[in-house]
């Protein structure tokens, strides 16, 4: 009897279209986050919402101050004090389709809300239940994508997160592009209510899911378990479905019936580790350059003296970064997440460094600098995207035990919510007035990057291609992380599927 092969990911692609219909529409709840970042960083700079929401007085007519940019862009970000809490709790208890629902419902909300505001306390508290959507979205959808996943695929599915922040990136950026020019309040109105019609959309895909193989394993319902494998896994034998779901079976502290796990066990033993490792990537991101890349984009990109418009520019920006989602969805799996950590760091930190020396020159009055700062903008996007994008979702997703994945995954997102509120606060004021860095604060940034390349040398573990009781074996062993890639496990796929090809051995010799 032939020995049953784990597949390739093109196998999956090719004769499991419900597991690609899962994923496509698990990775849409990540489109929400996408487009409001992008879309809030051009309206800023719109002079109909300047003249709505300004609070300075210049002789040219009403301005936002860098308290008003700090509270508009900063303060929603602590929705996360709602949306990580909702998206712990209700996950674990009515499991992760029924909590995206709940996210669509207070997506919606939250956008009606901005559409209708004509003050700032209006505004800001529609944007703040945004993001707490935001966050319970992209808790659910990490942990969701990561758990139907097949092992050889799981970077590229849960890199298609990054592809669909990326993709709204660019419908927002384009939006705003085309209505930079109309002086009315439709220029932001219109991209902000558009934003009810996104939750509509994901709340009829979510409709044809069903729940993850492992929350049914945490609640005691093998039978319903296996039911959900089984609907992302057509075309497989009963051998290969059989062998995966043992080795589900097997993850460390699964079941609902051996502990009801505190948020404390997340800091406990090699849980800490795991816990570490898992919001690494999300919070080194916070200080890379990536505010500049997507909140303010248009600000930044206007004060550099291009005579491109900055709404085109920041387009330009959006496509590029979208380029290079696409291309670290694929080299995620290929290379491994520690090579392509290691690679895309560096060369964001080259230029970040080449950015910061730029702002020491005369760049408003020589457009050749000012269109050097732009075009390696750019550059910088696409090679944040291709790295940054898809391993901080795939790390989050995978690095955390099955039990406390949505606990980890929750503390791992308010960390970086509080991290990201408090660059984003204070980046206007060290950009713009009073410090009016402006592309010297690209120095800070490589600064930073320079202590991530170090820190992912010594401490970032490959789990490229790892089942989840594989990685439990290896953080349980306190295997160093430079030897993750060629540890043996004991608990592979490819020992179940041996083990069933010697008791089927076994049985023919008995007959």
């Amino acid at each position: 009897m032939a020995e049953p092969q784990r597949r390739a990911w093109t196998a999956h692609i090719i004769h499991n279209p419900r597991l690609i219909f899962s994923s496509i529409v698990l990775a849409l709840v990540f489109f929400t986050f996408g487009f409001d970042g992008s879309v809030m960083g051009g309206i800023l700079a719109m002079p109909p919402f300047v003249k709505q929401f300004g609070t300075a007085s210049t002789p040219a007519g009403p301005a936002l101050t860098s308290t008003d940019i700090s509270v508009m862009t900063a303060v929603p970000t602590t929705g996360c004090l709602l949306g990580l809490p909702l998206a712990a709790y209700c996950g674990d208890r009515w499991g992760r389709r029924k909590t995206l629902i709940l996210g669509c419902a207070l997506s919606a909300v939250a956008a009606a809300i901005q559409t209708s505001s004509f003050g700032m306390a209006q505004l800001v508290v529609g944007r703040w239940l945004a993001n707490a959507a935001i966050f319970l979205f992209i808790v659910m959808g990490s942990t969701f994508l990561a758990e139907i996943a097949p092992d050889e695929l799981r970077g590229v599915l849960i890199g298609l997160s990054i592809v669909t922040i990326d993709a709204a990136a660019v419908l927002s950026n384009g939006i705003n592009w085309a209505v930079s020019t109309d002086m009315s309040q439709f220029a932001f109105r219109f991209p902000m209510g558009l934003q009810i019609a996104f939750p509509v959309v994901l709340i009829a895909g979510i409709f044809f899911l069903d729940d993850s193989p492992t929350f049914y394993l945490t609640r005691s319902e093998d039978s319903r378990a296996l039911r959900s494998l089984r609907k992302v896994r057509k075309g497989y034998s009963e051998a290969e479905i059989e062998a995966e779901f043992a080795a589900l079976k097997s993850q460390a502290a699964l079941r609902a019936e051996e502990t009801d796990v505190p948020w404390t066990h997340i800091f406990k033993g090699v849980n800490l580790r795991r816990t570490l490792l898992a919001l690494s990537i999300g919070n080194m991101q916070q200080l890379s350059g990536i505010a500049f890349a997507t909140n303010y984009v248009t600000i930044f990109l206007a004060t550099i003296g291009s005579d491109t418009s900055p709404f085109l520019l920041a387009l330009a920006v959006a496509i590029l970064a979208f380029s290079g989602a696409i291309a670290g969805l694929f080299v995620v799996d290929a290379v491994g997440r520690r090579p392509l950590a290691l690679t895309t760091f560096t060369i964001l930190f080259v230029i970040n460094l080449i950015i910061g020396v730029l702002g020491f020159t005369n760049y408003l009055e020589n457009q050749s600098i000012s269109r050097t700062i732009a075009g390696f903008c750019c550059m910088f996007a696409f090679f944040f995207a291709a790295g940054f994008g898809p391993l901080t979702y795939v790390v989050s997703g995978e690095m955390p035990t099955g039990r406390l994945r949505n606990k980890t995954g929750a503390f791992s997102f308010l960390i970086l919510a509080c991290f990201s509120t408090v660059v984003q606060y204070v980046l206007p004021y060290i950009a713009n007035a009073p410090a009016n860095l402006g592309p010297k604060t690209y120095l800070i940034f490589a600064g930073w990057m320079l202590g991530c390349i170090i820190v992912t040398f010594f401490w970032f573990p490959e789990t490229k291609g790892r089942t989840p009781a594989e990685l439990d074996e290896m953080f349980e062993a306190r295997v160093p992380a430079r030897q993750f890639k060629n540890y043996v496990c004991n608990v592979s796929i490819e020992s179940y599927i041996n083990e069933q090809k010697a008791e089927m051995t076994v049985t023919e010799v008995e007959k």
